[in-house]
């Protein structure tokens, strides 16, 4: 019998501004811990993996009281005849995005994404998905449960896509049928393999003109404190969920560079060998961001 994945909260206090407010690896073990458990069977279609995860992400947000997006949390979508080979999910299968939002003193609205849902089984294997993407989707929660903790002058969406691995078929659809009116928001942040980072990390979409100022930003805080070994750019590209959000609004997508983690694609990607050393770092960087976005102009 597939015993049943915990919750619980972990209590943290109420800071006065972001930049003190700790983030806590602990936390985002725990959750990169369950998501990549088995008895998620790789967030795939095998035993509806994808779903058992979803409903996992949907009681985080209900206990950090994070308000639903759309109806009891979940974006309905089914899967196209996919051009991946081979298939991971049949035509017709249905999935989820997970949506929620914290509402702002404004409705202007930065968006944090990522991918929850993995490649599933191959037979009896397990292809756990801890770098990819148990540890981007902990980021965005842990993201939510920071500020969910602050008075902002934004809202803040954070947006958990399913059927990324079938070719970004989640965010797809949130574009097509969005939730959030898009022509409000400032910036949509996507965040995919979030373990690692010795390297520093790197930003797509970065040198578009919509989004060059932000990633300015970064790199001028990053060049006063040195959370990141390096903050790389590269342009635009297809190979994550920020493409179609890219077509709508400011979009970028962060990922990692170098080492460690367990694997990529790989039944070797496990929580276990999810590095999180600089995790901390990354995400204080995250965080002076935004309270530099917060500052009134």
């Amino acid at each position: 019998m597939v015993r049943k994945v915990r919750y619980f909260l972990l209590l943290f206090p109420l800071f006065a501004s972001l930049s003190t407010m700790g983030q806590d690896s602990t936390y985002v073990r725990r959750l990169i811990r369950d998501l990549s458990a088995p008895e998620m069977f790789g967030r795939g279609m095998q035993h509806r993996g994808d779903s058992i995860a979803a409903a996992y992400l949907r009681q985080e947000l209900r206990t950090l009281g994070v308000k639903p997006l759309a109806e009891d949390y979940f974006q309905y979508f089914r899967f196209p005849n996919t051009t991946v080979r081979p298939p991971i999910v049949k035509v017709g299968y249905r999935s989820q995005n997970v949506c929620g939002y914290i509402p702002g003193e404004t409705d202007s609205m930065i968006v944090f994404t990522a991918h929850y849902e993995h490649l599933g089984m191959h037979g009896d294997t397990i292809f756990y998905g801890a770098h990819d993407n148990a540890s981007g989707t902990a980021a965005v929660m842990d993201l939510a449960r920071m500020l969910s903790l602050q008075r902002s002058r934004y809202s803040y969406a954070f947006l958990f896509f399913g059927g990324e691995e079938s070719g970004l078929i989640g965010s797809r659809h949130f574009s097509n049928h969005p939730l959030i009116d898009m022509g409000k928001v400032k910036l949509a942040v996507n965040i995919d393999l979030f373990c690692g980072g010795d390297e520093g990390f790197m930003v797509v979409n970065a040198n578009a003109p919509e989004t060059k100022i932000f990633v300015d930003l970064l790199e001028k805080i990053n060049d006063n404190s040195h959370y990141a070994a390096k903050i790389g750019r590269r342009d635009n590209a297809a190979n994550s969920d920020h493409w179609f959000l890219s077509q709508q609004c400011p979009a970028i997508f962060i990922y990692t560079l170098g080492g460690p983690f367990g694997g990529y694609h790989s039944p070797l990607d496990t929580c276990e060998g999810c590095g999180l050393r600089n995790y901390n770092g990354f995400m204080t960087l995250i965080r002076t961001f935004l309270e530099q976005l917060e500052q009134p102009k």
